[in-house]
């Protein structure tokens, strides 16, 4: 049967006329300028036409983050929606036993989503479509940034002297949290709990693994080597559990900040999901002239240590690069996002190859044809917190056409909300197919044109299963 064939119409899909420059995905996410309109305020009309903002302030109603236009010129509106939380506490939930708050409003074609974190209020208001589990996600990763920044304390603060303007803290940070956005709306990261390694053939994989494995030193929670915004190898403390979450917003601060990628960097970091009050110390320094970092997280913040761990990674980077690693890790950079269409067509070759060997019948004709046909595809494995993404096909690689791809994942991940693992479902718009399969092994996500054969499901399962050794990490070796 065909994906799609008969199924329902669903309004909003983008049509395939619409025609726009592709361009990559990294660079689209931490691009160096900041475009936030700081000259707007909610007093000018074209502040309200950007179609998705972000706002934080506390419960005073003092902001702290807006995604677009100045916190000065927004005390109006934030002090509006203060109050409208207030009054519909008061109202709705003053005799409630349980404690609730407002979760979202409609308003025409906008939806507010609201999250309360302590002090804090973080509001999404889009206009985009999006689902409102997928604002509350991305207001989650809002304030997960800010408290890997700042820490946790900073609520004590507010508590203590509510006019506190946290401003002056997040001084010369907005550039991360404005990349956290765009990282979680043009990027199949918001419908993860994990992070993203860099494919890379397993022998490869072991000289990098060994490099840091013989960077043993005290007071060292992780050690882990960044290929962009992939990682290509991770080795831990045996008594830590690094979090993907605490991995992510570490990836996304050193990403937005040119600074932290040129000579040693040595800066704090809140890792909550270890200490959510405490900083711990990271170590960045990158290879000269290519995007492989090495990165080193401390609990002690000493001179002597920073000396140290100086030593262990510039040691890590020789070996590196005297082992040809580096080579063929910029290598597989450079094939970063995987062309399904490509890899699907390696896989005949290889199957044809090894039948002839081995005597066995030769693979069906376009065994793996089926895959030229694949949008984008993506699979998770929650036990050990990593996923794959595949690049986009040429015609959605147009920005607004990449934001209602992931989209629409977020739409079947809603209808799926209440179903036992587990699951699956097919949801059909006017041109393409969304199929998500959700169970406790793993999660897959595909993105298909309306009317090819559902073989690709399976296609796709089995391409991921023959390349599992190149496109996952496996468990984190430790020292």
């Amino acid at each position: 049967g065909g994906v799609g064939a008969g199924g329902s119409t669903g309004s909003g899909a983008v049509g395939p006329q619409e025609v726009g420059q592709p361009q990559s995905g990294q660079r689209r996410i931490w691009r160096g300028l900041n475009n936030k309109c700081p000259e707007q305020s909610d007093a000018d009309p074209e502040w309200y036409q950007h179609k998705r903002h972000v706002l934080v302030y506390t419960y005073s109603g003092k902001p702290v983050y807006t995604r677009y236009g100045s916190e000065d010129g927004l005390s109006g509106t934030t002090g509006a929606l203060s109050a409208i939380v207030s009054k519909i506490s008061t109202f709705f939930f003053a005799q409630q036993n349980t404690p609730d708050s407002l979760r979202y409003m409609l308003a025409g074609d906008h939806i507010f989503a609201f999250l309360e974190r302590g002090p804090l209020w973080l509001v999404c208001i889009s206009r985009c479509g999006d689902t409102y589990p997928d604002l509350v996600r991305l207001l989650e990763h809002v304030h997960a940034q800010i408290i890997s920044i700042l820490t946790a304390g900073i609520e004590r603060t507010l508590q203590t002297r509510p006019n506190y303007d946290l401003r002056n803290l997040l001084g010369g940070t907005d550039c991360v949290v404005n990349s956290m956005v765009r990282w979680c709306t043009q990027d199949i990261y918001l419908q993860m709990e994990g992070y993203e390694p860099l494919p890379l053939p397993p022998p490869v994989r072991s000289i990098a693994i060994e490099s840091l494995k013989a960077a043993r030193m005290n007071n060292i929670l992780c050690g882990f080597l960044m290929a962009g915004h992939r990682l290509l190898a991770i080795v831990t403390n045996r008594q830590y559990r690094v979090h993907a979450t605490d991995l992510s917003m570490i990836i996304n601060m050193v990403m937005s900040s040119s600074s932290l990628r040129n000579g040693e960097s040595w800066t704090p970091v809140c890792l909550a999901h270890l200490n959510d009050k405490a900083f711990a110390y990271a170590y960045i320094s990158f290879v000269e002239d290519s995007e492989v970092g090495v990165v080193f997280l401390s609990t002690v913040s000493d001179g002597e240590q920073f000396y140290t761990i100086s030593q262990q990674a510039a040691t890590v980077k020789r070996t590196l690069r005297l082992s040809g690693c580096l080579h063929q890790v910029e290598e597989a950079m450079a094939r970063c996002p995987v062309d399904l269409h490509a890899a699907g067509a390696e896989e005949s070759q290889r199957s044809e190859r090894a039948s002839k060997r081995s005597f066995a019948p030769p693979p069906p004709v376009g065994q793996w044809r089926l895959m030229d046909g694949i949008i984008h595809a993506a699979y998770f494995v929650p036990s050990l917190q990593q996923y794959f993404s595949s690049s986009i096909a040429a015609p959605y690689q147009v920005r607004r056409r990449t934001k209602a791809l992931f989209r629409g994942y977020g739409r079947c991940r809603l209808l799926l909300r209440t179903a036992k693992m587990p699951s699956q479902i097919c949801v059909a718009t006017d041109h393409e197919c969304f199929y998500v399969s959700l169970t406790s092994e793993f999660h897959m996500y595909l993105a298909v044109p309306r009317g090819i054969s559902t073989g690709v499901i399976g296609q796709f399962y089995q391409w991921v299963k023959s390349q599992e050794s190149h496109l996952f990490l496996g468990n984190l070796p430790t020292w």
